[in-house]
């Protein structure tokens, strides 16, 4: 094989260089086994291996003996490669198993995060019911004791003044507290406590589980004053009727899905980084 400036002459590079892979092996199986122990692997006579090792010329015999023991994957050249095959299988395996586990703690905070959300649908679809029994109780209440108390044309006393009603709009929530507030509100009037502490403590624009949790209670007891109650809330001045009104619970009861559907997905999100996190990630 002749050489240039350059490297390996173009003419014959291919013939050369299997050429020299054989005579590696040939000389890697002479330094390991000895003339005779290469012999026997290569099914060849020992002097003709310990003359091809001195002269460098292979026989058309002993090209293919060594062809067919590279085939076969003697040599460190195969053994290098099957130990990189190994640790790669080894890897794979690996990665497959680290895969398998983490698709299980997936599916596992799936399912936990499923259960939380129908708990809290089932919990809110429970206050809904409760608070809307808690109400028609209250209202019923207050008409039993209306009907008990009115008097009869015939048994009011001479000269008895009727008592004027105390307030313009008695169905009109305020904000601003009043001496009258409970008699005039009545039934509606815990839910009116409720409210107004909502709405001095709750700012019109937050974020978190906490922050969501507050404006979906806001809502249910908005809707509840507004639906059960027939109240009207602020900042009307006048009591709502007809569409006016219905526009006031249509848009709170969408914001009030939509405010559950969001702390659903926080809350689910939340789970998810506890199991990713293996517990380390907290509020």
């Amino acid at each position: 094989m002749r050489t240039t400036e350059h490297g390996i002459e173009s003419s014959g590079d291919v013939e050369d260089l299997h050429h020299l892979r054989l005579m590696a092996l040939l000389q890697e199986l002479v330094r390991e086994k000895g003339y005779k122990g290469a012999a026997r692997v290569l099914e060849i006579d020992h002097r003709t291996v310990a003359e091809i090792a001195g002269t460098g010329r292979l026989s058309r015999r002993v090209r293919e003996a060594l062809e067919r023991a590279l085939q076969e994957g003697i040599g460190s050249a195969a053994d290098r490669q099957r130990e990189r095959n190994d640790r790669l299988e080894q890897r794979v395996e690996k990665l497959e198993g680290v895969r398998e586990e983490q698709v299980k703690e997936m599916r596992a905070a799936i399912g936990a995060v499923e259960d939380a959300v129908r708990a809290l649908r089932e919990d809110t679809a429970r206050a809904f019911r409760r608070l809307e029994g808690e109400t028609a109780q209250a209202q019923a209440r207050i008409n039993g004791s209306t009907q008990g108390a009115a008097a009869e044309p015939g048994n009011a006393s001479p000269g008895a003044k009727t008592r004027p009603p105390r307030r313009e709009y008695p169905d009109l929530v305020t904000l601003e507290p009043a001496d009258d507030d409970e008699e005039v509100f009545g039934g509606a009037w815990p839910l009116i406590v409720e409210w107004r502490t909502l709405k001095n403590t709750h700012p019109n624009k937050g974020k978190g589980l906490a922050w969501l949790a507050e404006k979906e209670r806001l809502l249910v007891v908005e809707l509840a004053l507004l639906e059960t109650h027939g109240m009207t809330l602020p900042p009307e001045k006048r009591p709502l009727r007809g569409f006016d009104r219905d526009g006031q619970t249509t848009w709170r009861r969408k914001a009030f899905f939509n405010t559950r559907r969001e702390r659903a997905k926080q809350e689910r999100l939340r789970w998810l980084r506890r199991v990713l996190t293996l517990g380390l990630w907290w509020d």
